[in-house]
């Protein structure tokens, strides 16, 4: 039943982007950049009123099979493959790497299915690279928890080329096993020496452009990020409330960024670190990714609605297995709920006018994911030391 939904989604999606292929959608950025390249010019360059292409000159390739099509076609395909690869990956973590999933009853895997769907829909709706990335990263994770390293890292390798932004949780993974890290930076080599092997210069050439658009907007904050400071912003009008909405636009504080996010950076690969030593391989693998996954969108760049796809799973598993984490049940639950449920009513650029912790929900609900995850990692490893000693 739940699968079928995510048919409906998917075709709902193709048909929409078919009959309204420049409404509400980010394929045109996408269409326009294949375009450029293949007339020889940068895809980095603005086109008209459209945004700007952001993605390194590797991922072109991940884009060049739809951007070639006329647009209505090609954003048809390219929502139905983001929908299915996203599916495709939650159903291996379901398969090979969610702790506890093969025992799973068809309730609690159709729960799993449904939130995974629900906190996903809003970053596969606007036809946006997060369903791409997001497949990628969990079918990384699948495989990683099925010792398979080499595949592993270059689907890995695949979503980092796609989105640089997203380095903390291969990086958590590189830390937490080193091995694994070295085969990351062999895929990532050969895989932007074989995109260039067509044209080098042209290739090179195009690195130039993308690393002259990072630097212009590096720094950059924009309403629309929600994250950490978010929440912030958020908290200090609760507590000092104004007459306008929060400012969430309000740049970074000096005393914020970096030092904030680096030692929460830290803090999350230790106490992973810690956790998993109790351990079975598979767990520690999403433990791991997991906490990873909510430092990205607690204190990355540029996280929007859309870029919470990448928790859909770990919320979905959260949820499912609330009782696992002991006394700290209820964050499991009301972590799944904020995703599959708040992420509806919380999107917008600015605050939400009848009820502003609205605009704070997804940060919320990584603050409580990742309350989650240590009480589970703590009862896990309790349960191993209690097994052992028995």
């Amino acid at each position: 039943m739940i699968l079928t939904l995510w048919v409906i989604f998917a075709v709902a999606l193709a048909v929409k982007l078919a009959c309204w292929p420049h409404k509400h959608t980010v394929f045109p950025v996408y269409h326009a950049a294949v375009q450029a390249a293949l007339a020889g010019d940068s895809p980095y360059d603005r086109v008209g009123e459209l945004d700007l292409f952001r993605y390194p000159p590797p991922s072109l390739w991940l884009f060049f099979p739809f951007g070639v099509l006329p647009i209505r076609l090609g954003g048809a395909l390219w929502g139905a493959c983001s929908v299915g690869i996203t599916l495709w990956g939650a159903l291996r973590l379901l398969r090979w790497a969610l702790p506890g999933a093969t025992t799973w009853s068809d309730r609690r895997v159709a729960v799993y299915l449904l939130v995974t769907l629900l906190v996903a829909s809003r970053g596969l709706w606007n036809a946006q690279a997060n369903g791409l990335l997001g497949g990628f990263i969990f079918l990384a994770v699948a495989e990683m928890a099925r010792a398979r390293y080499w595949l592993s890292s270059f689907a890995m390798a695949a979503a980092l080329l796609l989105k640089p932004t997203m380095l903390s949780v291969p990086m958590l993974l590189a830390a937490w096993r080193p091995s694994w890290g070295v085969r990351l930076l062999a895929a990532l080599a050969a895989i932007v020496m074989l995109t260039a092997v067509p044209a080098p210069k042209q290739s090179a050439w195009l690195w130039e452009k993308w690393v002259e658009h990072g630097k212009s907007s590096a720094g950059e904050r924009r309403a629309a990020f929600r994250d950490a400071w978010t929440l912030g912003l958020t908290a200090v009008d609760l507590v000092r409330p104004g007459i306008d909405d929060p400012p969430l636009e309000t740049p970074y504080a000096r005393w914020y960024y970096p030092a904030v996010p680096g030692a929460f950076a830290f803090l999350a690969l230790g106490t992973g670190w810690w956790l998993s030593r109790n351990l079975q391989p598979q767990a520690a693998v999403c433990l791991m990714a997991a906490l990873g996954t909510c430092w990205m969108l607690l204190f990355g760049p540029a996280i929007e609605h859309p870029t919470y796809l990448l928790a859909a799973p770990w919320l979905g598993w959260a949820l499912v297995s609330a009782n696992e984490a002991g006394r700290w049940k209820s964050s499991g639950l009301a972590a799944g709920a904020c995703g599959a449920i708040l992420l509806f009513v919380a999107g917008g650029l600015k605050a939400n006018p009848f009820f502003p912790p609205l605009s704070a929900s997804m940060p919320i609900a990584m603050v409580l994911l990742s309350a989650w995850l240590v009480a589970w990692g703590l009862e896990q490893g309790r349960a191993g030391d209690q097994s052992a000693v028995s």
